[in-house]
């Protein structure tokens, strides 16, 4: 496949301080081919800014521990506001993990998150049921009136 089409995952783990030299040298490299680099789980580790911009990094996941509440939870709502935030001012794309119902998936892109994850767009699916889902998903879409982001 195209480089440009592998998307690897990484966790905060991985790029926490005293991340090995190899790892680095991996994850640039993969980089420099064209592959995608996700920070998976992103607000539960350590990760510095440094490490992000260091490696290559060009997706924060925000893990669903931040997401459980996003309707009804301000404190949550503020904390994936700043991340967002932070992921904008590093031209960063963002998923929200865990989006598992329709108003945190529409609460989710209010707040300007890039791409979600989850339940509310669909369960797990055996490969010969994927391009059905497809095919739905994207007349579902023409269906959906655009949704707006917070002005502040």
């Amino acid at each position: 496949i195209p480089a440009d089409r592998l998307c690897v995952e990484i966790l905060e783990d991985v790029v926490a301080p005293g991340a090995s030299d190899i790892v680095t040298r991996n994850l640039a490299t993969l980089s420099r081919m064209g592959c995608q680099i996700d920070l998976d789980d992103f607000g539960t580790g350590q990760t510095s800014i440094t490490a992000i911009r260091r490696l290559s990094i060009n997706r924060l996941k925000i893990d669903r521990s931040f997401v459980t509440r996003l309707n009804d939870d301000k404190e949550q709502q503020k904390m994936v506001e700043a991340i967002l935030t932070m992921a904008e001012r590093l031209g960063l794309e963002t998923v929200a993990e865990g989006v598992e119902t329709v108003g945190k998936h529409a609460r989710a892109s209010q707040l300007g998150c890039t791409h979600i994850q989850g339940f509310a767009v669909s369960r797990p699916l055996p490969l010969e049921k994927t391009s059905e889902w497809i095919a739905q998903y994207r007349a579902k879409l023409e269906r959906t009136p655009e949704i707006r982001r917070n002005a502040g």
